[in-house]
């Protein structure tokens, strides 16, 4: 961060000087200077010539001539020439003062065509029928508008013809070049020509009723004074009706400042406030066609970034160091911790010290290398620099890194006024190794006991059974299948053969929280064979995923980042499948059937032996039973007294609804902060039938905001949207 500033003051200084060198400062001893001394034209072009008197020589007149005027004429006004070019040839235009003469030698010559530029220019992909208009551009040396005139040629004929005037029409499937050779010639002699390559392919279906669906249009972005703060675009997908068919689309992306001059064209955008005046970027999202390059959609996304008085801090820390707290995590010179970075500053304009610090609230959505490692603080939690405060404390949030590589985080800084900064933590060496004291390792879809876990034969007085107490961050499951299971209420669990209604330890799973990682703490009481009671605790190291190990299209660059835990969650448990083969489709939108299916493969997929009066529905298909046990258990309510609407996609409220009304059937915590809603501004547009469970969702952090500030509950959710609410309803 501090560094890319560093580079841009100095880029801008080297400028200031080759800008100063570039002058025309009359040299010392020398009345008059030119600033240009060679100049190359062709007839008719003119060039404008500047002269420098030196400082004793101000005033005086200038005397301009050209020693050829057939070739060039020169008209002046004191300091300044103009230079007309007539006929080919070489001259020369003089300056002269106080008998001294200034020379700039004049070379006319014939334009000539350096190149041709043809739009579009690609590489493209058309059907069979299917027709584009090319248009070409001839570039001249001197800038000069000669002949545009080219001639269009095809090296296949029968793959795709090409018009007079550049309209090309795609004849059958193959690959095909569009030529435009120029009528104007190069300094050699020789025509210039530019090839367009084409790949026709076959007469598809008509992609008139496509349309790119964005998860967002406007979005409120904090960011500090010299912070970098990435900007992540918006989801994307392209939807024909209720089908899916985003992955015949190429997608790209341009980011432009309030004025449109680009930013750049990578997936996501790092801004850097170079002042305290908030300001908005546009991220355009262009969707083009992979068998048609004619059919592109077009989508916008306005992002209102408020800029803070800014702070960057940052660590150096070791694999092998493990797990290290803020007050221990140091600066690459080993002289600050990220504590002392806040509360001392560390010298420069870019890490001030905060005045009056009384605590840090992470911005965890905008976390970037989370497979790096991961930092316990929770998002929007307030942990405080005072070790007397109630609540969190600054002094306990612990980093643990996983592997080699940078992790960055966003946060709130308060204290006289509000800082928002970027926490940096770079991780170096080789190989990863969980934490000595750790027990068991694990990823999100956590573990099932096993009896060597406590059992050891060798033991003197091995351990006969056992007492869980309350996981730290997670929770303990019993006959877990599906991704639930009936929850342990402190049962006594046994190593041996259970009997008299107990259970044996391999009954009991592990479950950590929903986008947790790092070492999760579980008390035990364990009782040996000859009745010894010990208490202790299990460590359980849990990592996290950046992509999915099943679907490709589960990536870092997309939804990887915040949902691969989720969906490799529910891959694992058999709750989704991917709608190809290993493609999940994450950015695709989910119907009422799809998530009523999920739910019913949770439950257990009990058999039914009833039906239903929807009468949309198909008796063959996937979701038949999951929708007759949800109508019956009152999971989920038709859109009709005769219709369930299948195909109908669900939205954010319709979501939380039919979790809410899960829990309730399956005894599950339906307790709510009344006052949740209270921070979004579109709580009014939540549903009346909604709102009680929309308030669970969002008290139990099922479902979040869409932005600090709107909860969106009428948008539809896609795929991984979805699997991350369960996954977070499942482990909560």
């Amino acid at each position: 961060m501090k560094k890319t500033l560093n580079r841009t003051l100095s880029l801008v200084l080297a400028l200031v000087l080759a800008v100063s060198l570039a002058l025309p400062a009359a040299a010392a001893g020398k009345p008059v200077t030119l600033d240009k001394s060679e100049v190359s034209l062709a007839p008719k072009q003119t060039v404008t010539v500047t002269a420098t008197l030196s400082e004793e020589n101000q005033g005086k007149s200038i005397e301009w001539k050209s020693l050829d005027r057939t070739i060039a004429e020169v008209t002046a006004k004191k300091g300044t020439a103009t230079i007309t070019a007539k006929k080919k040839g070489s001259t020369a235009v003089t300056a002269t003062v106080n008998g001294y003469t200034a020379v700039c030698n004049i070379t006319v010559e014939d334009d000539y065509v350096t190149d041709v530029l043809l739009t579009p220019a690609g590489p493209e992909t058309i059907p069979v029928g299917k027709t584009r208009q090319l248009k070409a551009e001839v570039k001249y040396a001197h800038g000069s508008q000669g002949d545009q005139s080219v001639t269009w040629t095809s090296s296949k004929p029968a793959v795709a013809t090409v018009s007079d005037k550049g309209l090309v029409t795609a004849v059958a499937e193959g690959s095909a070049e569009i030529v435009a050779l120029s009528k104007g010639e190069s300094a050699t002699g020789t025509p210039v020509m530019k090839a367009y390559q084409l790949t026709v392919t076959k007469a598809g279906v008509s992609s008139v009723g496509d349309t790119l669906v964005l998860s967002r249009t406007t979005a409120a972005v904090n960011s500090g004074l010299y912070v970098d703060t990435p900007l992540q675009p918006p989801q994307v997908a392209v939807r024909n009706d209720a089908a899916e068919v985003t992955g015949g689309y190429t997608i790209t992306y341009r980011w432009t400042d309030s004025a449109n001059k680009e930013l750049g064209t990578e997936m996501i955008l790092t801004v850097q406030p170079a002042s305290l005046a908030d300001f908005t970027v546009t991220c355009t999202v262009t969707a083009t066609s992979k068998t048609d390059s004619t059919q592109v959609l077009t989508g916008t996304c306005i992002y209102n970034v408020k800029v803070y008085p800014g702070t960057s801090v940052g660590a150096v820390t070791t694999l092998s160091q493990g797990t290290a707290t803020l007050d221990k995590l140091m600066n690459q010179e080993g002289k600050l911790s990220v504590l002392d970075q806040l509360t001392k500053g560390d010298g420069t304009d870019f890490a001030p010290a905060i005045p009056g610090l009384s605590h840090v609230v992470f911005d965890v959505p905008t976390t970037l290398g989370v497979g790096v490692g991961s930092l316990s603080a929770r998002d929007q939690i307030p942990y405080y620099l005072s070790s007397q405060a109630d609540g969190n404390h600054l002094n306990q949030v612990a980093f643990t890194p996983w592997k080699t590589g940078t992790y960055s985080v966003g946060f709130f800084a308060y204290g006289d006024k509000t800082y928002y900064g970027r926490l940096e933590i770079i991780v170096t060496d080789q190989t990863v190794t969980p934490p000595a004291e750790t027990n068991r390792q694990c990823d999100g879809a956590g573990f099932t006991f096993a009896v060597t876990d406590f059992f050891h034969s060798s033991d003197t007085d091995p351990v006969a059974s056992i007492v869980f107490g309350t996981p730290t961050a997670g929770k303990l499951v019993r006959d877990l299948a599906r991704g639930s299971g009936t929850p342990d209420k402190g049962d006594r669990y046994y190593t041996n053969s259970a009997s008299k209604g107990d259970f044996h330890v391999s009954t009991l799973s592990y479950l950590p929280n929903a986008g947790f990682s790092g070492t999760d703490t579980i008390p035990v009481t364990l009782t040996t064979q000859s009745g010894k009671v010990t208490a202790s605790a299990l460590s359980v190291y849990v990592t996290g995923k950046t992509h999915s190990e099943h679907f490709t299209d589960v990536t870092e660059a997309n939804v990887g980042s915040w949902a691969a835990n989720a969906v490799d969650f529910a891959c694992d448990f058999g709750l989704v499948n991917g709608m190809e083969p290993n493609k999940f489709y994450p950015n695709s939108t989910m119907t009422r059937a799809q998530l009523v299916t999920i739910l019913y493969r949770a439950a257990g997929s009990p058999e039914q032996a009833v039906t239903t009066n929807f009468e949309d529905l198909n008796v063959g298909a996937y979701y038949y039973n999951a929708v007759v046990w949800a109508n019956v258990s009152g999971v989920v309510n038709g859109t009709s007294d005769r219709t369930f609407s299948p195909d109908a996609l669900i939205t954010r409220e319709q979501i939380a609804t039919i979790l809410y009304r899960y829990a309730e059937t399956t005894g599950g915590d339906t307790s709510a902060t009344a006052a949740a809603l209270n921070g979004y501004a579109d709580k009014g547009k939540v549903s009346s039938w909604a709102t009680k469970a929309m308030t669970w969702a969002v008290s139990h952090g099922i479902i979040s905001g869409v932005t600090d500030s709107t909860l969106s509950p009428l948008s539809s959710a896609t795929r991984a949207q979805v699997v991350v609410m369960l996954h977070r309803y499942l482990t909560d």
